[in-house]
C-alpha cells in the first residue's frame, strides 16, 4: 500500500479525506489519513501563510522515505507566500489550480522528491456542493437547511450556469466565492456539518467529473500506487 499522509486546510476536508476518500482509495492501494496542522491535542485548522504549512509537510512523515505527503487547500483562501500563487491570476482560471500545485512540487522537491502530491481546490472546496445542485438541494433539505428542495436546486443551478456549467470558475472573490454564495442560498449553512454530507450523498465518481482539480489529485495518487 502507498501510505499518503494529507495536511488538511481545516476540519471538513480532514473528514472528507478520512470519511470519503481513504475507503475508496483503498481499494486502489492507497492508504489515505489525513491531518490538521499543530502538535498532537493542539491540532487546529485555518489557512496561514506556506512557511508553516512547510514546515508541518516536512515534518509529517517523521524521516520515513517510504511516506508520501500531500496538502490540501483552497485556491481561494492562500496568501502571495504560497509558491505559484502570486503568477497564477494571470494564468487561464482553469490553470490556476495546476499552476500553483506544479509551483509547490518543484518547492518541496529538494525535501520529498516525488513523494509530494499537491492538492489545490480551485477556487474553494465548496465548488463540490455545486456538482450536483439536484442532490446537493435534496441532501440539504432532508439535514433541515435549505429550504424547498426545488427552489434551492434551481438556485444552485442558476450558479453554476453563470459559469458555463464550470464549478470551478465560480470566482474567489469575497461574495462571489462557492461558500459566500451557500451562506447566501442556505439558511444557518455550515461547511463542516453540510460540505461531507453532500459530497457523500454525490458520490466521488461524480465529484471527479465535475471537479478536475479533485480528479487530478486522486489520479495522480492512484497512478502512483500502481507503479510501486
Amino acid at each position: 500500500m502507498l501510505e499518503v499522509l494529507v495536511l488538511c486546510e481545516g476540519q471538513t476536508e480532514r473528514e472528507f479525506c478520512n470519511g470519503l476518500l481513504s475507503p475508496r482509495l483503498a481499494e486502489h492501494g492507497v492508504a489515505m489519513r489525513a491531518t490538521l496542522r499543530g502538535k498532537p491535542q493542539r491540532k487546529r485548522g485555518g489557512m496561514c501563510g506556506w512557511d508553516v504549512y512547510q514546515r508541518e509537510l516536512i515534518r509529517l512523515p517523521g524521516g520515513r522515505r517510504d511516506c508520501h505527503v500531500a496538502v490540501l487547500a483552497d485556491y481561494y483562501k492562500m496568501d502571495g507566500t504560497w509558491p505559484g500563487r502570486p503568477e497564477a491570476p494571470k494564468r487561464d482560471p482553469l490553470e490556476r489550480g495546476r499552476f500553483v500545485e506544479q509551483s509547490l512540487r518543484q518547492a518541496m522537491e529538494p525535501r520529498l522528491g516525488s513523494r509530494f502530491h499537491p492538492c489545490v481546490a480551485l477556487h474553494e472546496f465548496e465548488s463540490l456542493m455545486f456538482v450536483s445542485p439536484r442532490i446537493s438541494a435534496d441532501t440539504l433539505s432532508r439535514a433541515g437547511s435549505g429550504g424547498h428542495s426545488a427552489g434551492l436546486a434551481k438556485d444552485l443551478a442558476a450558479v453554476v450556469a453563470e459559469f458555463d456549467g464550470s464549478v470551478e470558475l465560480i470566482n474567489d472573490s469575497e461574495v462571489g466565492a462557492p461558500s459566500k454564495r451557500l451562506q447566501q442560498l442556505v439558511p444557518g449553512y455550515d461547511k463542516v456539518v453540510f460540505a461531507t454530507l453532500v459530497a457523500g450523498a454525490v458520490g466521488i465518481d461524480n465529484l471527479r467529473k465535475g471537479c478536475p482539480w479533485l480528479d487530478r489529485w486522486l489520479d495522480g495518487l492512484e497512478k502512483c500506487a500502481s507503479q510501486r
